[in-house]
């Protein structure tokens, strides 16, 4: 008696189901390339708003130094007659700014009109973020500068002149 078998594999039967395996593969792998693709984008992408939101609070810090540069002229030249200007380099506590610069000069201004008691204030304000390498700290500093001129006897009416 002969008996019948339950399995008969068709022709290039194995061969058929190699081909899906790979093509599964193929898909698995495309899917995974356009994923981590995405994820990387979305991580640069978080990386430089982070980045930009640093620079505008760098930025903000440093007209806020310049405002108190300003501020400490015109008490400076209110309080001395003979105040010539100064370079102040404030501390800031607890802070990422490692260094804080701000130049105030006073010269004579060259109006015709009460030229003994007009005088003409440059300040300049400098912030870099603490780093440790010299070159990443140029990379890091911001400077904003602000001139006016103003009246020995009265610096409170400040000519102000954005440049």
């Amino acid at each position: 008696m002969r008996r019948l078998s339950t399995y008969a594999p068709a022709s290039g039967g194995g061969r058929n189901q190699t081909s899906r395996r790979g093509i599964v593969l193929i898909c698995t792998l495309v899917c995974l390339i356009v994923v981590s693709t995405l994820v990387m984008t979305s991580v640069a992408s978080a990386v430089r708003g982070q980045r930009e939101t640093v620079r505008r609070h760098q930025t903000m810090q440093t007209e806020w130094l310049l405002d108190a540069g300003i501020n400490r002229a015109i008490a400076q030249i209110a309080a001395d007659d003979q105040y010539e200007g100064e370079n102040w380099n404030p501390a800031f506590e607890n802070s990422r700014y490692a260094k804080a610069n701000v130049e105030i000069s006073v010269t004579a201004a060259t109006s015709d009109d009460d030229a003994s008691n007009l005088v003409s204030v440059d300040v300049v304000a400098t912030l870099a973020r603490s780093v440790d390498s010299p070159a990443m700290e140029i990379a890091t500093r911001t400077q904003k500068s602000y001139t006016f001129q103003v009246s020995k006897s009265n610096p409170q009416s400040a000519d102000t002149n954005d440049e």
